[in-house]
């Protein structure tokens, strides 16, 4: 790793004069160090959130302190070997030597690269997103903004007027990518906010599977992680997208995920949440075309005093469309989660085909959870229902378990484990489920 060039940011703090200079730095094309500026623009008019807002009636951030807040480190040099990055990143990589491709940024640059030669040759990108707006204007300045914009929230402007590298992945018309892409944002600096955006462009008929990580050392996290991912699935298009999240526990972790999914198209996402202070999340699939269809799964383990939000949304906007979200949540110590799901369907949206399930385990009596679906339904040819359930572990089943010699500790860990396994089943890397289970069980241990 070479070694620390010049720092980005010399005015310190989020400001105009700040994106302006990281902007420059970075070679920026005149559009989009405007799109920019206009974004902090709506980030100056829009009222910060707080408790009185329905949709953050339930999510404290007052201990966030945004003027405290680094809005870019300093740069580090990427290398050309994988050998060449640190052994903390490299235990992160579960896969990643086995995948068509690699992205790893460390803090708010990239570190490395890799695209299968076979896949280069059939027009596949993968870069970071610096190089792509530089590379693949056009294309990017296309679908850059076009599913997470700035009206979207407070801190959707944010993310739009400061992002800070991520992922672009562009599949052309009828190309299928075999093994899975692997992404993976790393920081190890203390009071950085980190803002990646991960863009995703699958023309009609293509096919991939992308897994993308975000992690963080306990003791040397980033004050506040604020990320967007925006996902164009073509027409009879096929993406699995997978996002695990690993952050220090002390991290204020916003983000927002939408997908705009074409006709006759297949989405199915993953999320995993285990790590953060706090973590409020947006996650949206628009049905734009018929015969579309998602599913949206999701893993969330808090432990502590952490506190997980989670908002879905399954938009039915053309007929003959299909969704299915199944949301797994387990509480322990004095966590707290807050589910909130809704599934719209257009008045155009006949034949529509919707279901919304979230489950909640507490395994302990300080622990709680907050469930929140909903519906609304302007067509009249559907079949439309949701779900939700929230209750401790079954102590028959830890007894029966007990009866055959396991230990209670040994008893409820599998339980917590059976509870997520079927979850589990849809991450596509062996490896990355590997993780995902000695993280689950790494909790489990700590109480």
């Amino acid at each position: 790793m070479s070694a620390e060039s010049t720092t980005v940011t010399k005015t310190g703090g989020f400001s105009e004069e700040a994106i302006k200079e990281l902007s420059w730095t970075r070679d920026e094309p005149d559009w989009l160090r405007q799109l920019r500026l206009d974004a902090w623009r709506t980030w100056e008019r829009t009222p910060m959130p707080s408790r009185k807002d329905e949709e953050w009636r339930r999510t404290d951030i007052s201990m966030l302190d945004l003027g405290s807040v680094i809005p870019v480190s300093r740069q580090v040099g990427r290398v050309q070997k994988l050998e060449e990055l640190p052994a903390e990143i490299r235990a992160h990589l579960a896969g990643g030597n086995g995948t068509a491709g690699l992205q790893v940024q460390r803090d708010s640059f990239a570190a490395y690269g890799r695209l299968s030669g076979d896949m280069a040759s059939k027009g596949v990108i993968l870069t970071d997103m610096d190089t792509a707006a530089r590379e693949y204007g056009d294309l990017v300045r296309r679908y850059l903004g076009s599913q997470v914009t700035p009206a979207d929230g407070k801190f959707q402007a944010l993310h739009a007027a400061f992002w800070s590298g991520g992922s672009f992945l562009y599949v052309p018309r009828n190309v299928e990518v075999e093994a899975p892409v692997h992404a993976l944002t790393w920081s190890d600096s203390s009071g950085l906010g980190v803002m990646p955006h991960t863009l995703v462009v699958l023309e009609p008929g293509a096919r991939l599977a992308l897994v993308d990580e975000y992690a963080s050392p306990e003791g040397r996290s980033p004050a506040m992680v604020n990320g967007a991912v925006e996902l164009v699935v073509g027409d009879g298009a096929r993406l699995d997208y997978v996002a695990l999240q690993r952050w220090g526990t002390s991290v204020f972790a916003f983000g927002a995920q939408r997908a705009s999914i074409g006709r006759d198209a297949q989405l199915t996402t993953l999320s995993v949440v285990l790590g953060s202070r706090l973590t409020k999340s947006w996650i949206d699939s628009l049905l734009k075309e018929s015969g579309g269809s998602v599913h949206m799964v999701g893993i969330m383990f808090a432990s502590g005093r952490q506190r997980f939000h989670h908002h879905t949304l399954q938009d039915h906007m053309a007929p003959n469309t299909t969704s299915d979200l199944l949301f797994k949540v387990a509480l322990t110590d004095e966590a707290r989660s807050e589910y909130s799901g809704l599934i719209r369907v257009r008045k155009d949206a006949q034949k529509t085909d919707a279901y919304q399930a979230n489950r909640n385990l507490s395994l302990s009596e300080h622990a709680r959870a907050d469930s929140i679906p909903k519906l609304e339904i302007e067509a009249n040819d559907v079949r439309c229902s949701h779900g939700a359930t929230v209750g401790p572990i079954d102590q028959e089943q830890v007894f029966y378990l007990m009866t055959r010699g396991l230990p209670r500790p040994i008893a409820e860990r599998m339980i917590v484990e059976g509870f997520f396994e079927q979850v589990m089943e849809k991450i596509p890397l062996e490896d990355v489920r590997a993780t995902v289970r000695k993280a689950v069980a790494a909790k489990l241990a700590e109480r």
